[in-house]
């Protein structure tokens, strides 16, 4: 490891970050300390509160980088897909949309079962009073919510922006529970069912907004 000098702080804030991530795949949040954190990178607990501000800051810019890796994730499952079936765009009807969705959903649930400490963290922390998120967290929340709306755009093309933005949350919103409930071992169920009931999920509620839309057609 490079002497402490050699580091930037971009260097330990990437270092901090990873050495969070790593923790939290082994260990709960709640035993982790600002403490622990800078000694397993070698640094004094005031580097990290000079670089990050607070330790809850720390955690935030965790946060972040959780989110652009399920991002990344998730997008990855996407062109996989594209390029398995070999699509153009002149192929992508309504039923391709909805089978990206419903393979978004089951790799939400996988990248939530394989970071369960890290998954958790997004949803269970807040900025600080008076503190709005940093603009680059809000991009990587918004490029998730894209994935499914870059969808819903091509299943719904004379929806306007606000109800593409409203069926993307609502769809999220039952993918999430549902995972959160599997990964917290209350779904009640064996955790085999739960690829059946997210894709039950999806198809469910598009179906019941592809009939709402006809009826408003009418």
């Amino acid at each position: 490891m490079a002497r402490r000098k050699e580091h930037t702080h971009g260097e330990i804030h990437a270092m901090a970050i990873k050495s969070v991530m790593e923790y939290l795949q082994t260990a709960k949040l709640e035993s982790l300390s600002l403490r622990k954190v800078a000694t397993q990178i070698g640094y004094a607990p005031s580097t990290l509160i000079n670089i990050f501000g607070s330790y809850q800051q720390l955690l935030l810019s965790v946060s972040e980088q959780v989110l652009t890796n399920l991002y990344h994730y998730l997008s990855a499952s996407v062109n996989n897909s594209h390029s398995a079936s070999e699509l153009t765009i002149s192929s992508i009807n309504n039923v391709q949309p909805q089978k990206l969705i419903e393979l978004m959903a089951h790799q939400y649930f996988q990248f939530a079962h394989e970071h369960p400490a890290c998954f958790k963290l997004v949803f269970e922390l807040s900025a600080p009073e008076g503190i709005e998120l940093s603009s680059n967290h809000q991009l990587a929340i918004d490029r998730l919510f894209n994935l499914i709306a870059e969808q819903l755009k091509l299943l719904f093309v004379s929806a306007n922006q606000a109800d593409i933005i409203l069926m993307s949350r609502v769809l999220w919103g039952g993918i999430h529970g549902l995972t959160c409930l599997a990964i917290d071992g209350k779904l009640f169920t064996e955790q085999a069912a739960l690829p059946a009931m997210l894709s039950s999920h999806v198809h469910g509620y598009l179906l019941g907004m592809a009939q709402e839309k006809d009826s408003s057609c009418c």
